[in-house]
């Protein structure tokens, strides 16, 4: 009884919030529209017609299950999903007549659910689910250099070079484009077959406790937020668990060229991650600028945290503050080897221009990882300048799969200004891997500062510290203690 009477007295708060606002109201089954057996398509955009007829207001989909392919947003309105309400996109590629094609995403033209162009003032909010119905299926792929480490310990170890893929129609559940003021709050996002939520050269975006769910084990391509190309963006107090990254920055390019991704703060969020949790890149045609990722948990990813500048783009003015991190490997096939963090700049292809990192912090971070955790330009010590390192954890323990990669624990190489502060690294004790090499590696560095750092249970037999070409440094490797 008192439940039903807390689930009651839910629903009438908010009914009573919603009719308070002042905004229209239109209940999605108040319209009739000639729709496909089974599916809610029609109704659904002649109830968004409606409301931005009236000059905007509330679209509702109260409790139920509404079967659709892709609707689209106006100006003004607020799709606003009740408890119990599910939004399901079909899952047939004949439904969906928009799509949308991105350079070096793997995806095509990648159809979506709710999608919007141009729109200001709009808003996804409730406590219902939006909900995909994906299909996957395995095969074997083709060596890559770009994760040419892990293919090599696969085919050292036997391990077939197999992953998992989607089959089409590959649906974004949400697409916004080039729209203002955009608000994603409470709501469920559940099996998208692609991006989650992929917010595309969109201005003043505030997403808050969201949750996004898909399978570790085999949803490919399933990124939770996606933040391409965007300014002024806050997302908090979110719960994400996906098979790719849960939260990544990107600027992608099109044929109508590519934006910077500025002014963006990420706080306050649970994730865990088959790829990178919290991550920057590979698609960086344009500029990354003043980003800040604070007070997360990180757990059960692949990697930690990533910034990857593949395609020409800088990376600048970035922090990483307050995270716990929890890595664990995943097959060959996901990116990340259960690393806190991978920073680098590469090419994509020959034709690439060569990127750059600067002005990157990272402080009061705390991860269990087994992976080799690197920072890396791509051939100069110009590639990634003033980097800082304060108070920074790493706990090392061993890989659980046979196909090992782990070398060294930390390493920076071709960079400069590089100011490192109370790093501590501790290796399991009583444990020793074959390829487990230096605690440290410093190499084509130049200016190099460290203090109050330390090593503990380095018992294999490699130097602690690897230093190779550093110039114009204050290094004293008596700022490393080294601990047994």
């Amino acid at each position: 009884m008192k439940i039903i009477f807390n689930t009651l007295f839910s629903l009438f708060l908010t009914f009573y919030s919603l009719s308070a606002s002042g905004n229209n109201i239109f209940n999605v089954n108040s319209f009739e529209a000639n729709d496909l057996p089974g599916y809610s398509t029609k109704r659904i955009q002649k109830a968004i017609d409606n409301c931005s007829a009236s000059g905007g207001g509330i679209v509702l989909l109260p409790a139920g299950d509404y079967l659709s392919a892709t609707i689209i947003l106006k100006d003004n309105i607020t799709l606003y999903l009740m408890p119990g309400a599910r939004l399901i996109a079909s899952n047939k590629e004949k439904d969906y007549v928009v799509g949308v094609a991105l350079e070096d995403t793997g995806g095509g033209s990648v159809p979506m659910l709710v999608y919007a162009k141009k729109a200001k003032n709009i808003a996804i909010k409730g406590e219902g689910e939006i909900i995909g119905q994906p299909e996957y299926y395995t095969e074997s792929f083709q060596y890559s250099s770009f994760i040419a480490e892990d293919c090599d310990a696969a085919i050292e170890a036997g391990v077939p070079l197999v992953a998992s893929r989607w089959k089409k129609p590959n649906v974004s559940l949400v697409f916004l484009s080039e729209c203002e003021n955009v608000k994603i709050e409470n709501i469920s996002l559940k099996d998208s077959p692609f991006w989650t939520v992929h917010l595309h050269w969109c201005n003043k975006v505030f997403v808050r406790g969201i949750t996004i769910f898909s399978k570790l084990n085999v949803a490919a391509n399933s990124d939770g937020l996606d933040i391409d190309g965007c300014s002024d963006v806050t997302v908090s107090d979110c719960i994400i668990e996906t098979g790719d990254d849960a939260i990544c920055l990107k600027t992608t390019k099109s044929a109508d060229g590519f934006r910077n991704c500025e002014n963006v703060v990420v706080t306050n969020c649970i994730l865990s991650s088959s790829s990178c949790a919290l991550k920057l890149g590979t698609e960086s045609y344009g500029d990354f600028k003043h980003v800040l990722f604070s007070n997360c948990v990180v757990r059960n990813s692949n990697r930690g945290l990533g910034i990857f500048i593949r395609d020409g783009g800088t990376a600048e003015n970035i922090t990483f503050s307050n995270i716990d991190i929890e890595c664990n490997r995943k097959p060959v096939g996901w990116w990340g080897s259960a690393d806190a963090f991978r920073f680098v700049v590469l090419k994509r292809n020959d034709n690439s221009q060569v990127g750059k990192i600067k002005n990157l912090s990272l402080r009061d971070i705390t991860a269990y990882c087994k992976g080799s955790n690197r920072i890396a330009g791509y051939s100069s010590v110009d590639d990634i300048e003033k980097v800082q390192i304060s108070n920074v954890r790493l706990f090392m323990s061993s890989e659980d799969t046979p196909d090992r990669r782990t070398k060294e624990a930390f390493s920076i190489i071709d960079a400069r200004d590089i100011d490192i502060s109370k790093l501590e690294i501790e290796w399991a004790n009583k444990t020793k891997e074959d390829k487990w090499t230096n605690s440290i590696i410093f190499k084509n560095i130049k200016k190099l500062r460290l203090r109050d750092n330390q090593i503990v249970n380095h018992s294999h037999s490699h130097k602690p510290i690897l230093n190779e070409n550093i110039t114009e440094s204050d290094l004293d490797e008596q700022e490393i203690r080294i601990k047994p």
